[in-house]
């Protein structure tokens, strides 16, 4: 199967759009030096104007998620880092659903669930690492109250203690906390990461459905 680029970015900022927004920059910026009366103010609202639009597209970018998919591997592009998956550890994946019958059964959440977190843990960056951590938080504590574990939240959200792996090396620190929250994601949905629903340019069901079938084409590939 060939390779994927997908991205939840609404419009590309390329030559025409920088164009276009550096003009909007200028006439803004002109039209309210029209209202100065020194060139200590104008040059003020030049610069307030530039800090603006600066500010504008950083907000934007940190919202931009990008994935790439490939007969290899899932890996996901965010403003704070990314990941990358390899299919050969991939158990299962699907749709988060709520345990609770009264309530909507599908969640805003995609989940992977691994063979062995332990890669996923170690390439994994402090930046992305403490992202995941508050990102996902929400999760966390949905599945604590759904399963009347609720008492068990605070512990569980802070848990960094070390992790003795099987070949005797120690996870500490942020690749702990994230080794723990994996453990417990995983007892209350099945799961070990998760997607949010939001970070896509389709419908959650149907990109559950395009990775499994580069799952399955993984398998077929190896």
């Amino acid at each position: 199967m060939s390779s994927l680029q997908l991205t939840n970015e609404k419009f590309i900022l390329g030559r025409t759009s920088r164009g276009l927004l550096l003009a909007c920059y200028l006439l803004m910026s002109v039209w309210l030096s029209s209202f100065s009366n020194s060139t200590q103010g104008t040059i003020g609202i030049f610069l307030i104007c530039a800090c603006a639009l600066a500010m504008v597209i950083y907000t934007y970018k940190r919202g931009v998620v990008r994935f790439t998919i490939t007969d290899t591997h899932l890996q996901q592009h965010t403003f704070k880092g990314g990941w990358v998956v390899k299919w050969q550890n991939v158990s299962s994946l699907g749709l988060c659903r709520s345990h609770q019958p009264t309530q909507s059964s599908e969640l805003p959440w995609i989940g992977i669930r691994l063979k062995d977190p332990v890669p996923f843990v170690k390439q994994a960056c402090p930046r992305l690492i403490t992202n995941l951590l508050l990102e996902q938080r929400s999760l966390l504590y949905l599945g604590a109250r759904e399963t009347e574990k609720e008492h068990l939240f605070q512990d569980q959200v802070l848990d960094s203690s070390r992790v003795e792996l099987k070949d005797g090396e120690t996870i500490k620190g942020l690749q702990a906390c994230l080794y723990h929250r994996m453990h417990y994601q995983r007892d209350y949905w099945g799961y070990d990461i998760f997607i949010s629903t939001a970070d896509l340019d389709r419908d959650g069901e149907e990109f559950v459905g395009l990775l499994r079938k580069y799952l399955a084409g993984s398998g077929r590939s190896t």
